[in-house]
């Protein structure tokens, strides 16, 4: 029963519906059943977690959708869901990035074909006589084999 329940009587739980002028703005204050205010509760809720994270958070499964801070090698724009993993030749050891620019590009003569590598120490030398003129290579296939006659010891 609405009046009186376990949340009390309705003189004490709800007060009766009544509009009041404030200025320009008009309040009004209206009367909800419990149930009722479970629901707008829970909805509100869902809505929330359907919004998606902060920047720089993400879901850390699809079940969890608790916004926790991304790891390095990850990032993640505002309303997203998952931390993004920066992409192979890159590497980040930032946590909770915000975008892709903290994904720092391997050095010339390195490469790495991890995505979320979350240091330098994750490119690896090109093999000797093979050389990488460009930062960021994503194999050891693009690292270029010497010219004849030329030579390689360290890329």
């Amino acid at each position: 029963h609405f009046g009186s329940s376990q949340f009390g009587s309705s003189s004490t739980f709800c007060q009766p519906a009544r509009h009041a002028s404030i200025g320009r703005f008009r309040e009004t204050r209206i009367m909800l059943s419990p149930s009722a205010l479970a629901v707008l509760v829970f909805a509100a809720m869902f809505s929330v977690s359907e919004a998606g994270c902060p920047a720089g958070e993400g879901y850390p499964t699809s079940e969890d959708k608790t916004c926790v801070m991304c790891g390095a090698g990850t990032y993640s724009v505002e309303g997203s869901t998952n931390c993004t993993r920066c992409p192979a030749g890159t590497w980040s050891s930032v946590r909770g990035a915000v975008d892709i620019s903290t994904c720092q590009k391997c050095r010339r003569g390195t490469w790495s074909s991890q995505e979320g590598a979350p240091s330098a120490s994750s490119c690896h030398d090109c093999q000797p006589g093979r050389w990488g003129s460009e930062e960021g290579l994503a194999s050891s296939s693009a690292c270029t084999a010497c010219l004849p006659g030329r030579w390689s010891s360290a890329y």
